[in-house]
């Protein structure tokens, strides 16, 4: 039999641990399952979160720290970005500080830049879980990268510095038994993610009145986004719905109803939960073939990838439409026995404790 692990943990300090429903936290999200899963294992589990965080058989260490989140009003001043940093950088400090005392730190920061800095100094292995993209500009911090353990959550984040320490590529889980399987969807579609630039709601709009067809809109939005490019155009069969809560009927309803989630990504998506999330319920994915993509969706199987740009080099709102008008030729069910094969809970913390285990064995 295997020790058993003693395991800290960081991702944020925005919300206490485990995350809201009523706010988007994906990185939060799945380092709780993946603390729930190494619980549930018997490993010993130590979470670094703000005050007010409770996790049944986890040890929380908050410093005595409330949650930073603030009054909206105030998010677009530079301060709020430099408290953010200031949490971060207190929270991975101490808990490099306190790292002899731990077989494993395992951080889910973001941007991997929050934690490099401290590696060094750390007493025992540091795992880091890339939940965003590296960008071109990260360049000259490479080099001090060099004893970061790095976990993808997609190949294609690899593409960027592909010279780096990446143990393992991971993919995203779900609970799939929490999601109700939907063989006869209403004649409907819809937008579940972010309402920002990068997420490409405009263009699912454009797609879905061309293609007269019902389009519903579920997400939280970015103010000046929201005022430019979505509210003018709420008309017809296009709404916006706002944000649902997590794990709520509303929210378990408006994936399992919808003929497909559009999705016109228009960045390197990192992963996509959200695509998971809508083909657990038997609802195909239409994506713009941008980041992880081709890794979350089976092409012509569990839905349609489509060129990001027309022979014009504009945004190719004619391909989503034709991917809308085809999109009866997917079987559901082969949607939600993908996410069973590839991308559930019970997989993603298994993988974790087979790099934890080779890691701790190596870490001479």
């Amino acid at each position: 039999m295997k020790k058993k692990l003693k395991i800290a943990y960081y991702c944020s300090s925005r919300t206490v641990f485990p995350p809201p429903q009523d706010i988007v936290a994906a990185n939060a999200g799945i380092m709780f399952e993946i603390v729930r899963g190494m619980i549930n294992k018997g490993h010993e589990v130590i979470v670094y979160a703000p005050r007010g965080s409770k996790l049944k058989g986890a040890k929380i260490i908050d410093l005595g720290l409330p949650p930073h989140k603030l009054d909206p009003a105030y998010e677009s001043e530079e301060w709020v970005k430099d408290l953010h940093i200031g949490y971060r950088i207190t929270y991975i400090s101490e808990l490099i500080k306190n790292s002899g005392q731990y077989d494993l730190i395992h951080l889910h920061v973001g941007r991997v830049i929050f934690g490099e800095p401290f590696i060094k100094f750390a007493k025992c292995p540091v795992i880091l879980t890339i939940h965003e993209n590296f960008v071109p500009s990260f360049k000259p911090l490479m080099n001090f990268f060099k004893k970061a353990k790095l976990v993808s959550v997609s190949d294609s984040q690899r593409k960027t510095f592909p010279f780096l320490n990446y143990v393992a590529t991971i993919y995203h889980g779900i609970d799939v038994e929490n999601y109700p399987f939907n063989p006869t969807p209403k004649d409907k579609y819809i937008f579940m993610s972010r309402v920002s630039k990068e997420k490409g709601v405009e263009f699912a709009m454009a797609a879905a009145k061309k293609a007269k067809v019902q389009l519903e809109i579920y997400g939280p939005g970015e103010e000046n986004y929201l005022k430019k490019f979505v509210l003018p155009y709420l008309k017809g069969k296009i709404s916006y719905q706002g944000m649902i809560k997590r794990d709520s009927p509303e929210w378990y309803r408006a994936y399992s109803e919808a003929k497909a989630l559009v999705l016109p990504i228009q960045w390197e998506e990192p992963f996509g939960l959200v695509m998971i999330e809508a083909l657990a319920c038997g609802t195909p994915v239409i994506a713009f073939n941008r980041g992880a993509v081709p890794e979350v969706v089976k092409d012509g199987k569990t839905g349609f990838i489509v060129n990001p740009l027309d022979k014009k080099g504009k945004p190719n709102v004619e391909g989503l439409v034709r991917a809308i008008k085809n999109i009866n030729q997917i079987d559901r069910r082969e949607c939600r026995k993908w996410v069973e094969e590839k991308f559930t809970v019970k997989k993603m913390v298994n993988e974790y404790e087979k790099v934890y285990y080779k890691i701790v064995k190596n870490k001479k």
